[in-house]
């Protein structure tokens, strides 16, 4: 965002502007929170059977989650906001998310001073949007370990890994317990069903561009996810075909770092802002078909995660100790 307005009295102008610079990061940011928590909540199974005592499955899984064109824009309400209006009025306008591409657009806010009415000029910060659609990748080591009475013990990690604009790293730790391991032996039922359990932590950093080439705009977002998902598998000589119901709900703390540009008189109004937080809550549903194949030791896996925003899970993995 740039500002350009002459002196004033910036104490006075913080506590609402503040208001409004959230609200906004709040809109800004929120289909990458929803992005994030679906991303980071997907692949985690792909059998209701769980693993033997001490059975141990590595995998190296990617989830690839779309983000379409509708992620790319929210509409703007000045009326909504404390002090803000476009430079032809209060009527409602797109503007761009973090997902989003250049709009141009500027806000303006108004204000008073001995002189009369000044107006600090804010032009709206553009996405990372490369094209018509944007891709988040992400991509796990995971290992699966097999406890006792038809438990199992999962965990995964990303290092940091650099697409495009954004830097992710993340890591996860899941346990899913079998409910058919309850049948006794000579008992049968057609279907595997598990219930599972995940948490996330996904820190992500997305770089955004604007006129200042020396500049490292970015928004860092810190995100905290569950999972809880009801899980049904049929085994059919080497292939396994799973689904799940799955509800997710995640909580993002973000930053805007280097976004905004002041005079070196408002160096103070400057700090204020650099250190605001933008709280996002989300949560929802999804639905998970997918398919394994095992060869020898080896397994390949395959999912389609239906939900806000879709993804595909692609895994291949080893076994050790079956």
């Amino acid at each position: 965002m740039k500002f350009g307005f002459s002196q004033t009295n910036y104490v006075e102008l913080i506590p609402n502007i503040i208001q409004d610079v959230q609200r906004f990061g709040e809109a800004y940011i929120d289909p990458a929170t929803d992005a994030a928590m679906y991303n980071v909540n997907s692949g985690w199974y792909s059998s209701a059977e769980t693993k033997n005592f001490l059975e141990v499955e590595l995998n190296v899984l990617s989830n690839i989650s779309v983000i379409p064109n509708t992620g790319g824009n929210f509409i703007l309400d000045p009326s909504t906001y404390n002090s803000i209006r476009f430079e032809d009025g209060y009527e409602p306008r797109n503007v761009a998310s973090i997902f989003g591409s250049d709009m141009d657009i500027s806000i303006y806010i108004d204000y008073e001073t001995d002189e009369g009415t000044e107006s600090i000029e804010l032009e709206l910060p553009p996405g990372i949007d490369n094209g018509n659609v944007n891709l988040l990748p992400t991509f796990f080591i995971q290992g699966n370990l097999g406890l006792p009475k038809g438990t199992e013990l999962k965990f995964r990690y990303s290092p940091e890994i650099e697409v495009g604009d954004i830097t992710t790293e993340a890591k996860g730790l899941a346990l899913q317990h079998e409910f058919t391991s309850w049948l006794k032996e000579d008992q049968d039922f057609f279907l595997d069903i598990a219930g599972m359990i995940a948490y996330s932590n996904f820190e992500a950093n997305y770089f955004i561009e604007n006129e200042d080439p020396t500049s490292e705009a970015s928004i860092v977002s810190d995100l905290d996810a569950w999972s809880f998902s009801l899980i049904a598998s049929k085994d059919l000589n080497n292939f396994t075909f799973f689904g799940g119901l799955d509800y997710s709900t995640a909580k993002s703390i973000s930053n805007f770092q280097g976004i905004y540009t002041l005079p070196e008189e408002g160096e103070m109004f400057q700090n204020v802002l650099d250190q605001i937080e933008i709280e996002n809550k989300t949560n929802g549903f999804s639905g998970t078909l997918g398919i394994n194949y095992l060869f020898g030791s080896f397994v390949t896996k395959l999912a389609v995660n239906l939900q806000k925003y879709s993804n595909l899970s692609i895994a291949v993995g080893y076994h050790f100790g079956k």
